[in-house]
């Protein structure tokens, strides 16, 4: 009788399935006696430590007592005057030696900002700055000196911004509406 190649694939898969069946029940499912004994003569035992003095410290820490000092400790707040008036006062810090000089103030326009506006279409923004005590208009445009030391840096719709050239230090004016009539 002649066999099919289909019947030959599934008796040469039987046969791998009982070698491999045999290999695993004699080499790896039973222990061997070279591994059990070499595992045998180099145990050890752990290194245990004793924990008398521990469980005794514990049992002393468990026994203390909470002594309360007057003060409430879950209410966030001050400590009573009474507890108070008993700890050390201690003095608020004073720096010693030469203390580093206050910073300048911040630059300063005296001048009023009460307006802006472009002569030619699509110029440069200009501003109208007016003298606090005097009647004296300025038409000042970006980067020009007003009073021989402060540049004017930008001019916009609602603050123009300002530079100290003495100092360095920059500042900016809100636009001051006109009073009502």
């Amino acid at each position: 009788m002649a066999q099919t190649r289909q019947q030959k694939e599934r008796i040469a898969l039987a046969a791998l399935v009982l070698i491999a069946g045999a290999f695993w029940y004699f080499r790896l499912g039973r222990p061997s006696a070279a591994n059990s004994g070499a595992s045998a003569n180099n145990y050890s035992p752990i290194n245990a430590q004793d924990y008398g003095p521990i469980l005794r410290g514990v049992s002393k820490a468990q026994g203390t007592e909470y002594k309360s000092a007057g003060r409430n400790i879950f209410v966030m707040g001050a400590m009573p005057k009474e507890m108070a008036k008993q700890g050390p006062v201690k003095k608020p810090f004073v720096p010693q030696g030469p203390q580093p000089p206050a910073p300048p103030p911040p630059a300063q326009l005296p001048m009023v900002f009460f307006g802006y506006g472009m002569l030619p279409a699509g110029g440069a923004r200009q501003a109208f700055l007016k003298e606090e005590p005097g009647e004296a208009i300025y038409i000042v445009s970006e980067g020009d000196l007003v009073l021989n030391h402060i540049r004017i840096l930008h001019i916009g719709n609602d603050r123009i911004d300002f530079e100290d050239t003495t100092t360095g230090q920059r500042g900016s004016k809100n636009l001051e509406a006109a009073p009502a009539a």
